[in-house]
């Protein structure tokens, strides 16, 4: 008899923990929808949560199955959190990125897009700074013997970036300063210990010195910046070169489906709503190339870029990461069924109520519907509707994003070729040279050898042009105004088309007045803006059934002191309702299009200060408009 009650007690107790099990796991699923976006707090916690919870909330609501969290972190944090697979977003500088990629694998999404005095920017950089009476710094190479003050060795712009310049003008920060000093965040104090003549110089990412001075808390008049560059498309003050900005990347762990509705929510964030603004941002944009941050990190030799066979955390991590995974785990589950366990005798009290409570619903809601059946059939059919056409929307954009990370990883290996294929044509240019040298010392006078080694190093040279040329044109960054014949320029658009022409037997027509010859602009923009618009030209004529296809081009000096250039086909034109949508970003009717053309080239001509449009010219025929300033 004894032994069959331990029995049924047994059964009782197995019984309640399964019935404790079944009422908990719902809730803690729902509870693990929870998104956390990990954010560098460089100006401490209470100012990233007041800039980044607007776009936490954005997400949410834009993502209805998903709830984001921001949580503030060190730079320590940061690595601690990514390590133990504790966040599902991060967004940090862009040195910290680069390091947590190599590492833990997070990937970027999209780079931030920074709005100040009415203009956006997606690169920033670091400026070196002193008092303006400090009579003995006047240049970066002055620091030496002096002391310094920076936020962290691992801090990005907040150190990093000084770091390379000062090592390039022969300055090793941590051999030659008199003292150098690491007082973490915020980097206000930093400013405010170089004011107050606590160390001789100081160093803070750009943009803080102004952001400091508008909001009254220093005078920017009693600042001296070391080595100043001067750039018109950056107005901040700066010492260092200009790097891509913040990206939001992905933790390992997070799945591709979400990171994709994250991305495309985040490219669509109006510049200014009030996540954007909170952000002191204008949105996001496709993920630029970090590529030069890798080379900082290599000429540095820090990670992720150290000296290998090193040990470290890192290494560790990657030898045991099974075993510490495994350890946590079981951690994990033994602290979950302690809790269920706790909870258990609670919950069967209230699961008798919940129940009443679900049947009464029930009723209530059978006689709702037997009430209103036809409404409610009406709406349930309305909402079909609304959930058939947002999955195709979701489709449809999640092909876009697709495409657009194809696109990048297209041009970084383009970059990485041309990168590796400049070294072998340098090498060979340097053979070439040497060995001409040599024959001139020796008095050789094969002239049929010299001549052979001349057309070498030429052909060399022009080869490394072309291999410059492809990277200046895949590359991403600060744009580069200098003066160029815009006749020129469009030539050599046409010529970079031509196997297209020739396909469909396109002529092109290209009629220029006199008075139009250099503008200042970037040449390889201007270029892609005229490939852009031949393009969508070629594609509308060689569609068209007509015996002549032509595509004109003309370019002509307005009133207003600025030029014109008019792109015209003899193809179709196109519908109203096409029209409205031309440059709005990722819209296109071509089967196989990106729909990007149009609206990267309305972004590049009004950067460079003119407008674009679509008309219908004299001769009734479709045209692409475009007007840039002079000078």
């Amino acid at each position: 008899m004894s032994y069959c009650c331990r029995g049924r007690r047994f059964s009782v107790c197995l019984g309640l923990v399964c019935l404790v099990l079944v009422s908990v796991w719902p809730a803690a699923l729902k509870a693990q929808a929870e998104m956390q976006i990990g954010v560098l707090a460089f100006r401490g916690k209470q100012d990233a949560l007041e800039r980044w919870s607007p776009t936490a909330k954005y997400l949410s609501q834009r993502i209805d199955d998903h709830g984001f969290k921001i949580v503030p972190l060190t730079l320590e944090g940061m690595r601690s959190h990514v390590e133990q697979d504790k966040l599902d977003f991060v967004l940090t500088n862009t040195g910290n990125y680069v390091v947590l990629e190599d590492a833990f694998g997070i990937s970027r999404l999209a780079t931030l897009k920074v709005r100040h005095l009415g203009q956006d920017f997606t690169q920033f950089g670091a400026v070196i700074f002193t008092r303006r009476d400090h009579p003995a710094l006047n240049r970066i190479a002055d620091i030496a013997d002096h002391t310094m003050m920076a936020v962290s060795r691992n801090a990005f712009g907040g150190f990093q970036m000084a770091w390379r310049e000062m090592i390039e003008v022969g300055v090793d920060p941590f051999a030659d300063l008199e003292r150098l000093r690491f007082i973490g965040f915020p980097q206000d104090e930093i400013v405010y210990s170089v004011l107050e003549r606590r160390v001789d110089a100081g160093t803070v990412r750009s943009g803080t010195l102004e952001r400091m001075a508008a909001e009254g808390l220093i005078d920017i008049g009693s600042i001296k910046v070391l080595g100043a560059k001067d750039s018109d498309a950056f107005p901040f003050l700066h010492s260092t070169r200009l790097y891509p900005e913040w990206p939001f990347a992905k933790a390992r762990k997070t799945s591709e489906e979400l990171a994709q509705r994250v991305a495309i929510a985040l490219l669509q964030l109006e510049p200014d709503s009030t996540a954007a603004a909170s952000a002191f941002a204008a949105g996001w944009t496709i993920p630029l190339d970090y590529g030069p941050v890798h080379e900082l990190f290599r000429q540095l030799e820090i990670a992720p870029y150290v000296y290998l066979g090193k040990p470290s955390l890192t290494s560790v991590w990657r030898e045991y990461k099974g075993w510490i995974s495994f350890s946590l785990a079981m951690m994990l589950l033994l602290m979950m069924m302690l809790a269920l366990i706790g909870r258990a005798n609670r919950r069967i009290s209230q699961s008798e109520l919940k129940f009443r409570e679900e049947a009464n619903q029930r009723r209530q809601a059978q006689e709702l519907l037997a009430k209103h059946k036809d409404e409610l059939e009406a709406r349930v059919a309305e909402r079909t509707a609304e959930l058939a056409e947002s999955n195709r929307l979701a489709q449809e954009n999640q092909a876009q994003l697709a495409h657009i990370s194809r696109l990048n990883t297209m041009g970084e290996m383009a970059t990485g070729i041309a990168h590796e294929l400049n070294q072998p044509l340098t090498a060979i240019l340097n053979y070439s040279n040497g060995s001409l040298r040599l024959l001139q010392k020796r008095g050789n006078g094969d002239s049929e050898l010299h001549e052979a080694i001349v057309n070498i190093g030429n052909d060399a040279r022009r080869a490394a042009d072309i291999i410059k040329g492809l990277r200046e044109f895949i590359k991403r960054g600060e744009h580069k105004h200098e003066h160029f014949n815009l006749r020129n320029c469009i030539d050599s658009a046409v010529d970079l088309l031509h196997p297209r022409l020739d396909q469909y037997d396109i002529e092109v027509r290209i009629n220029c007045t006199d008075d139009v010859t250099d503008i200042v602009a970037d040449r390889v923009q201007i270029e892609q803006v005229v490939v852009n618009l031949l393009v969508n030209a070629v594609d509308a004529v060689g569609a068209a059934d007509q015996p002549a296809k032509e595509i004109g081009i003309d370019i002509v000096s307005t009133d207003s002191g600025a030029v014109a250039v008019a792109v015209s086909d003899n193809g179709a034109g196109l519908p109203a309702n096409v029209i409205e949508h031309l440059f709005d970003p990722f819209f296109t009717t071509k089967s196989e299009g990106m729909g990007m053309g149009l609206s990267i080239s309305r972004s590049i001509v009004e950067a460079h200060g003119g407008t674009i449009e679509y008309l219908v010219d004299e001769a009734q025929r479709p045209t692409f408009r475009f007007t840039l300033p002079i000078t």
